[in-house]
């Protein structure tokens, strides 16, 4: 099969314009956009008018991601290059990974305490079929044939596709339903791209057999889906507006693209990627704010890139997911979230020190023209994690045929992002200056998406190292998404965040419990953010509790955090400090923290008031800190307190 490579010759002046091809787009989406006025875009029938536009834009035969086997050379050109020879050296002594039983049910039988044992046996299979495709495309010596295929047959036999946790009933396990979901897509594309990568080499009779498993256990189970709007939580990836949508609808579109002969199959796929992936853009905030935090940015956009690559290369560039408004400031929501030196908050279910993807951010800098310098020129040999994304990233690709744009930053651009209607304001040094604290103040709503109860939380960078702020994720167990257990997790309720405990209340959950912008205030020297998140805590007797932060940027820079409150009649009032910094009171109203090479000092004060501190260390089976409330002695009606961060060193 002959594979064109396309080339976007001006497409970065298209891009700014956005004229051509989304008018293509809106004016084919434009029946099922209209009647869908508020995400998420519900389940409905497929526009046939629309898949029969698409299907007259794709090739004759299916098309997955690199180039076959067969041919060479791009793959010739990668195996010369040295990047890969270490893999193939560790290739020599593998072991296709076996499924287990015991793995698959460790958690619904208490074995396991976590879903990590089940969910990661099943990912390794997947693993071990890319790595070995990889390892014979770039060999092509037939050595790795027969272990690829003696992979798929095992994984054809295995019966489920599904992560233990998705799979309600063990309907999969079973044999009564199929589903798609996180784990499923991932087999799926792995399955489909290793047919269309490892061509003739694959036994013809094996062939139809995985894409008749594809047509079972993937392709019908979500046509009959939206066929009969059934409520079933299988397949309801559709209509979400998590990373759920956009990762099982990369896998689904990318599998059928690379395995479904037909050409008008392929296009309801297509149609259907195009469609409800706009649930998962309904899932950010306007100002394109991730509120699952930057690890599953990396997870769920990550692979809405990869939706977007796959039906842009299938369709010549004529249908493109990047060409909206609202994309396009998803797509600068990791540059725009880094405090400083490369430090990210760990919000919601991130874990401390995720950073955005550098392969997310060369596409996007590259096909956006985002001028994002460190990432225009890397190169992505040498990665043979997945035959997915890690196949586009060294074949060519819409980003790679992009020239990279200069593009001048503003001083506002560099000291400061502001997530508007979200109410997340990042605040960093003037580049080259003597300032050396950064800090991520975030207001939201405790309905998020992954949410933990943070209204108000914070986290302050000091050189390259979180002195304070919020904890991040602990590992999943078996309960923590049940909506009656999840907030007696200390670090996804209120208690290990760096929020006040009010009349000893923590914060409730719910779209009620939400911060308002009432003050901001930024220049150059400066900048000042007041939250009111009063309707964060149930507590009758709770008048008002506004939030202010005050960043000073001049010499070694320095943030105040004042909380002022009032009650109908005398109550008790905590702040906390969250860290994993080491600390020590070294006076009474002075503390100092110590991380690596970095020291600082926080000073706390409440006028007219006795503040004392309680401390306790909390891990829940994650990176443990402490969590240091300071509290008024004795309850009040009416005050404030004030807490200082300034750099020691």
């Amino acid at each position: 099969m002959q594979k064109t490579h396309f080339n976007p010759k001006g497409q970065n002046k298209w891009f700014l314009a956005a004229k051509t091809a989304v008018l293509f787009v809106t004016l084919v989406c434009q029946s099922w956009i209209l009647t869908a006025q508020k995400a998420p875009f519900p389940i409905r029938a497929v526009d046939e008018q629309w898949v029969r536009e698409i299907e007259r834009l794709l090739p004759d035969k299916p098309m997955g991601l690199g180039d076959p086997c067969s041919k060479r050379a791009v793959w010739d050109k990668l195996r010369q290059s040295g990047k890969y020879d270490h893999f193939l050296q560790q290739m020599e002594h593998y072991s296709f990974p076996p499924f287990s039983k015991e793995d698959y049910f460790s958690l619904s039988d208490g074995s396991a305490s976590s879903s990590a044992r089940g969910l990661g046996m099943m990912r390794k299979r997947a693993e071990g079929l890319s790595k070995l495709t990889w390892a014979e495309c770039l060999e092509n010596k037939n050595r790795y044939t027969s272990m690829i295929e003696e992979g798929l047959r095992s994984i054809l036999d295995q019966k489920s596709w599904v992560s233990p946790r998705s799979d309600y009933g063990f309907k999969n396990y079973k044999g009564i339903a199929y589903s798609v979901e996180l784990t499923s897509s991932l087999y799926a594309h792995t399955i489909a791209q290793t047919l269309y990568l490892m061509g003739a080499k694959i036994d013809p009779q094996l062939k139809t057999a995985a894409i008749n498993a594809l047509q079972k256990r993937i392709f019908e189970p979500v046509l009959n889906k939206i066929s009969t709007q059934n409520t079933d939580n299988e397949n309801s990836f559709l209509i979400a507006t998590n990373n759920w949508n956009h990762v099982c609808l990369a896998g689904l579109v990318g599998a059928a693209l690379a395995a479904i002969e037909d050409k008008h199959e392929r296009a309801v796929f297509v149609a259907i990627g195009a469609y409800y992936a706009n649930n998962g853009l309904a899932g950010f905030g306007s100002d394109g704010y991730c509120t699952e935090g930057i690890g599953y940015y990396n997870y769920g956009f990550g692979h809405y890139i990869l939706l977007r690559e796959c039906i842009w290369q299938a369709t010549g560039g004529k249908i493109d997911l990047l060409a909206t408004p609202k994309v396009q400031k998803i797509a600068c929501y990791g540059p725009h979230l880094q405090i400083m030196n490369g430090v990210y908050p760990a919000i919601s279910d991130s874990r401390e020190g995720a950073k955005p993807d550098s392969g997310i951010l060369t596409y996007l800098s590259r096909n956006l023209g985002l001028g994002l310098e460190p990432y225009d020129t890397l190169t992505y040999e040498g990665k043979t994690n997945d035959i997915r994304n890690d196949i586009m990233m060294v074949f060519p690709n819409s980003a790679s045929l992009c020239q990279p744009q200069q593009q001048k930053r503003s001083q506002q651009q560099l000291i400061r992002s502001f997530f508007d209607s979200t109410g997340v304001l990042i605040c960093r040094p003037v580049p080259g200056s003597s300032c050396v604290v950064g800090v991520a103040f975030k207001g939201g709503n405790n309905s998020e998406s992954h949410n933990h109860n943070d209204v108000g939380s914070f986290t302050i960078a000091q050189a390259d190292q979180i002195m304070v702020g919020d904890p991040g994720a602990i590992p999943y167990t078996a309960n923590i998404f049940t909506p009656a257990y999840r907030y007696t997790y200390k670090t996804i309720g209120s208690f290990g965040h760096p929020v006040p405990l009010v009349a000893g209340t923590q914060q409730q959950a719910g779209a009620g419990a939400r911060s308002a912008t009432i003050h901001t205030a930024f220049s150059p020297k400066k900048d000042e953010m007041t939250l009111d998140i009063t309707s964060a805590y149930n507590v009758p007797e709770l008048k008002t509790l506004k939030r202010t932060m005050d960043y000073n940027r001049t010499e070694k820079g320095s943030v105040t955090f004042t909380d002022h409150f009032e009650f109908t009649r005398p109550k008790a009032f905590e702040t906390v400090i969250s860290t994993r910094s080491t600390w020590n009171q070294v006076s009474k109203n002075t503390l100092l923290l110590t991380r690596e090479k970095e020291k600082m000092l926080v000073t706390f004060s409440s006028p007219g008031n006795n503040l004392s501190l309680r401390s306790e260390e909390i891990s829940e089976g994650g990176m443990p800190y402490s969590r240091i409330g300071i509290y008024i002695d004795k309850p009040v009606k009416s005050g404030q307190i004030m807490i200082t961060y300034k750099p020691a060193n």
